[in-house]
């Protein structure tokens, strides 16, 4: 196969989550060595690296002796700066490109794309100052969320308005930059479409992962997600629509509202695997994560969409941890995924999950309740 980088090669990987980490682990289930770029000398993937390199991702000195010492590179961070893939790439391959990275980092451009490809998105105005949300909320109305123009996660945070009161208590939000103001959308649910595209450009899709919230955080997903048929495919049809129109080679994925009347909003772009699909590193094929890596070192990506009911609960505490623990003991067909034993409470990165294949959805949702809450 031409342009195949071959295993025994060495891939880089910019930012060492959980994502990273379960990059690295399947790239070395391929045959590659992995080299590691984090800031923090504890994050997930540090263990599973060959060589780790200790150095924020926005060190250029640091990125330039990664690229200098692998064979192709990958990111799965946000906090990456997307200027410095068009540096990279005059050393060596970085076929996630700078294209995908710079639209998911920066939330003006992304709806700026999102409107040029004729995609629902929920009306917006950009907003530097307290007069410009008393302008915009005119024509958005109450409620409304006011989001920080960059998605780096270490800054994701939202506010809510629900009406005059809420705009001066919102001074303070303002001063961390440009932020974007966005209407509402009463949605009934919130669904991810992860897609993997190759060399050639060929797509394939992930099952529709349905996300659940607790407290304002991710902590569950359902897979495939609970969809009517048409609503199946008009999401794969918006996926398929955003995927052919961003030049990258790898895995990104696509949140949507989902509104009891069948409307449909794209809401965030991500420019790497999503944590709403960590069941996939327990997939009966191969995961997000493999796909990712096959599709850039130039190995045939076919993804196969059927499976079964299946649920994937984050563990987020240590408390959760310990029962996960337990539970691993008595539970053989629970697939159990650990990050990383050396993560304390606090910090940003979960310490593992658990993956349920189930055929009766309503009760493992309320035995994961009674276990977990």
């Amino acid at each position: 196969m031409t342009n195949w980088i071959k295993p025994g090669s060495t891939i880089g990987i910019i930012g060492g989550g959980s994502v990273g980490r379960l990059l690295a682990l399947s790239a070395k289930k391929l045959g590659y060595y992995v080299r590691l770029l984090d800031p923090d000398e504890k994050c997930s993937a540090e263990n599973v690296a060959d060589w780790f390199i200790q150095a924020d991702l926005s060190n250029e000195t640091a990125c330039m002796d990664l690229a200098l010492k692998s064979d192709v590179i990958i990111y799965e961070s946000d906090a990456f700066p997307s200027s410095m893939v068009e540096t990279m790439k005059k050393t060596v391959a970085v076929p996630q490109g700078e294209e995908l990275l710079a639209v998911s980092q920066d939330r003006m451009l992304q709806k700026a794309f999102l409107e040029s490809v004729k995609v629902n998105i929920a009306p917006f105005a950009t907003i530097v100052s307290l007069d410009d949300i008393r302008e915009a909320v005119k024509s958005i109305g109450f409620p409304c969320v006011l989001k920080p123009n960059s998605t780096d996660e270490r800054f994701k945070s939202n506010y809510v308005l629900f009406n005059e009161e809420d705009i001066e208590a919102s001074n303070d939000y303002l001063s961390r930059g440009t932020c974007v103001l966005e209407a509402w959308v009463p949605s009934d649910k919130e669904i991810c479409l992860a897609l993997v595209k190759n060399s050639e450009g060929d797509i394939s899709t992930f099952p529709i992962t349905e996300m659940q919230y607790q407290s304002d955080k991710f902590y569950q997903a359902i897979a495939p997600a609970r969809l009517n048929d048409e609503t199946e495919q008009e999401v794969k049809r918006i996926g398929h629509t955003i995927a052919s129109k961003i030049d990258f080679v790898g895995v990104m994925a696509i949140e949507i509202f989902s509104t009891g009347s069948g409307a449909l909003y794209v809401n965030e772009i991500i420019a790497h695997p999503h944590r709403a699909l960590h069941y996939t590193f327990n997939y009966p094929h191969f995961s997000q994560y493999e796909a990712l890596i096959k599709a850039v070192t130039g190995w045939p990506v076919e993804v196969d969409e059927i499976l079964s009911d299946t649920l994937v609960m984050k563990l987020m505490k240590n408390d959760e941890k310990k029962l996960a623990f337990t539970q691993a003991q008595i539970k053989p067909d629970w697939l159990f995924t650990f990050y990383n034993s050396n993560l304390s409470e606090g910090d940003r990165e979960e310490l593992g999950h658990v993956v349920i294949r189930t055929s009766q959805l309503k009760k493992t949702l309320e035995q994961l309740s009674d276990i977990f809450d």
